[in-house]
């Protein structure tokens, strides 16, 4: 099946990548098992990240929690140890009954002036509607360039949140599966990414 995406996303094609998400598709493994996984296709994924920073300029991380604390250290050892960096912290969780983002953690501050762009992390987009709700925080904030980081999507959600701001925002993603489930859930998916990141299934 040919996948219509928006001009903004990069649907990387990588067979060692493919090889670890089919490891991450077994519900079996462990947590440790989990984020080792999510580590090192962080890594492959962070190849494809192309950032145009000026010598004075400082880029900003963007982790969402909770699962892209998983993604933070493969995507930081692939940044030039000599390239500034600024991490923060958004928390948004999806409503179970409507599937709408909720904002629960925001401590941004006045934006710096030499905070440009930055990238997001956070495993999975489906809905869209996370991804959609960072990528409008972070142009309120007064950023010129956002890359959205995501191993997993679905055609719809990246149709979501690359619609946001098409000129302002890059999204490299890893795979794409075809659609979600009435819940929410990416299908075939890896089920819930936070709960196996984190041990929390049982």
């Amino acid at each position: 099946m040919t996948l219509t995406l928006p001009n903004n996303v990069h649907h990387q094609h990588n067979e060692s990548f493919n090889h670890l998400l089919t490891s991450l598709r077994s519900r079996n493994i462990k947590p440790a098992d989990v984020r080792s996984l999510v580590r090192e296709m962080t890594t492959f994924l962070s190849k494809s990240v192309h950032l145009h920073t000026t010598p004075d300029e400082t880029l900003a991380v963007i982790v969402i929690l909770r699962s892209g604390l998983a993604m933070f250290d493969g995507f930081m050892d692939s940044l030039p140890q000599n390239l500034p960096t600024a991490v923060y912290h958004l928390g948004i969780f999806r409503d179970p009954t409507t599937l709408q983002p909720v904002e629960y953690y925001n401590k941004l501050p006045l934006k710096p002036a030499q905070i440009k762009q930055a990238v997001i992390l956070d495993p999975l987009i489906a809905t869209g509607g996370t991804a959609a709700a960072v990528v409008g925080i972070l142009k309120d904030w007064g950023l010129e360039q956002v890359t959205f980081l995501s191993m997993l999507s679905t055609p719809a959600g990246l149709s979501h949140a690359g619609g946001v701001w098409p000129e302002g925002s890059q999204f490299v993603v890893g795979s794409v599966d075809s659609q979600v489930d009435e819940k929410g859930y990416i299908q075939p998916g890896v089920g819930d990414i936070g709960d196996r990141l984190f041990g929390t299934v049982f």
